[in-house]
């Protein structure tokens, strides 16, 4: 549909639609966002909060000061970008194998590797494995899950097929080894699928908060959705709060809600930053990695 072409009732109720999911999508964020910046008084009013009232950044210099939630935010960022480059490097490997016809037992393989998607060991015997190997109180078995994604590992061989045989050809006529083949044509020709699935794993490790509930001990280790979790599910605002209080004055003073409402941004925030710039990858990726060989 174009602003020049004649529209039906159907694209306006399309549109309609469209209208109140965007609202309904965007303004909880606004809220929270307006929230967490207006003053303690406009916080506490009900009604529609369009926009920060009384503009205040006590609950973000609250949660600045909070140095366990900072060492949890260093945590997830090194255990997001660590993962994701992991999860991508063993995933892609796979794939590529999967995808080479001379591959012998492929199917064989690719139909074991698709069984686990439907069975699989489960959660206890996955803490014992963990356990068994002395893993426990390390990131590592935050990292396992997102290596051996097989649902990843077939969209990336749908897409590594696509790729014409014969560049790989021309380039083993002039001595390059799998490796460099793979290295310099199939990796730099998948940006679109690479970045889709880059950002699957990467949101997945980012919001993942039962893995560190079951794998880390050590407070240094503790990884930002536990200390989430802490702040909003059990409202334990010891910390950040009193870093906030002291440096608000007397009467102004953020509530819990404008607290746990600033540590929802912060924490929110790198994956909207990061979203509109790999988004349009989307489409291309997911379409060419989804067709079937």
């Amino acid at each position: 549909m174009t602003w020049g072409s004649k529209r039906n009732w159907f694209d306006w109720v399309n549109g309609a639609v469209m209208v109140l999911i965007c609202i309904g999508t965007i303004y909880p964020f606004l809220y929270i966002l307006n929230i967490s910046l207006s003053s303690p008084v406009a916080a506490n009013q009900t009604g529609l909060h369009l926009w920060p009232e009384g503009f205040r950044l006590t609950a973000y210099r609250g949660i600045w000061e909070d140095r366990h939630f900072l060492r949890s935010y260093v945590n997830i960022v090194a255990v997001t970008a660590i993962g994701t480059f992991l999860g991508l490097l063993v995933s892609a490997c796979a794939a590529y194998t999967l995808s080479r016809k001379r591959f012998p037992f492929r199917k064989s393989v690719l139909g074991l590797l698709t069984v686990t998607i439907v069975f699989n060991g489960g959660l206890i015997p996955y803490y014992l494995v963990v356990r068994q190997l002395n893993l426990i109180d390390t990131w590592i078995p935050l990292w396992l899950p997102v290596m051996t994604g097989v649902f990843n590992i077939i969209i990336l061989k749908n897409f590594f097929l696509a790729v014409p045989q014969e560049l790989e050809e021309s380039a083993k006529i002039d001595g390059a080894t799998d490796f460099r083949v793979f290295g310099t044509i199939i990796v730099p020709l998948s940006k679109p699928v690479l970045a889709t699935v880059g950002l699957w794993l990467a949101v997945q490790l980012w919001n993942d908060w039962f893995s560190p509930y079951l794998f880390i001990n050590s407070p240094d280790k503790v990884t930002l959705p536990l200390v989430l979790r802490k702040y909003v599910v059990e409202n334990d605002l010891t910390q950040v709060g009193s870093f906030a209080r002291a440096i608000a004055q007397v009467t102004e003073q953020p509530t819990s809600t404008q607290i746990v409402s600033a540590v929802i941004i912060v924490s929110i925030l790198p994956m909207l930053v990061a979203y509109p710039y790999i988004q349009r990858f989307f489409v291309k990726g997911i379409l060419f990695g989804s067709i079937k060989e």
